[in-house]
């Protein structure tokens, strides 16, 4: 089985944080959000904490920024619209139906391509829009807890990510490929 991190993989960016800049475009009153998310974004990105204290501080964020689901839906769908062209083609085309894909991305964003994305295997952080909240952060350690979670007695045959943040998923794959700008080379564990 292969397994796909989406982030700079599959898709070319921060799908999370492409997507709040759309939104604050669009609402412009979100923008007093937007310093303490980019920090949010910048401690991710150099895993300086937990996914339980992360969710805990982006749960905050996700009250304000998820208030109105029609709100949050439309702008997804235009997003999209927007930014297909970031996925990579070549990626796409390396899924296979049994493989999976383990996102951070939250499941309302990543849902509305599910008909591109050649797998229904996709684990993402989980939100309820309802509530404004973030059930469960799909980030660092917890990617391994929602693999084995839903497929524990499979083996990763083969791993992809752009990052340093999937060392947890990485220790229980067989080989590890880092994908740059696209690019995908061998990683050596």
């Amino acid at each position: 089985m292969k397994v796909f991190d989406f982030d700079n993989t599959i898709y070319k960016g921060e799908s999370t944080f492409d997507f709040a800049l759309y939104v604050v475009k669009r609402k412009k009153s979100l923008i007093r959000y937007l310093p303490a998310f980019l920090w949010l974004l910048f401690t991710y990105k150099v895993a300086r904490m937990d996914a339980k204290t992360y969710q805990k501080k982006l749960d905050k964020y996700a009250k304000q920024f998820l208030t109105n689901k029609d709100f949050i839906l439309e702008c997804v769908q235009g997003f999209w619209e927007e930014n297909i062209d970031r996925l990579y083609p070549h990626m796409l085309k390396m899924i296979h139906e049994a493989d999976v894909i383990i996102t951070t991305c939250p499941d309302f964003l990543i849902n509305e391509i599910r008909d591109i994305i050649p797998t229904d295997h996709i684990l993402s952080t989980q939100t309820d829009l309802e509530k404004g909240r973030i059930l469960f952060l799909n980030f660092h350690e917890n990617k391994v807890k929602a693999y084995h979670k839903y497929y524990a007695n499979q083996k990763i045959e083969n791993f992809y990510t752009d990052s340093q943040n999937d060392k947890p998923l990485m220790a229980i794959s067989k080989n590890v490929f880092l994908v740059k700008n696209g690019v995908v080379k061998r990683f050596s564990k």
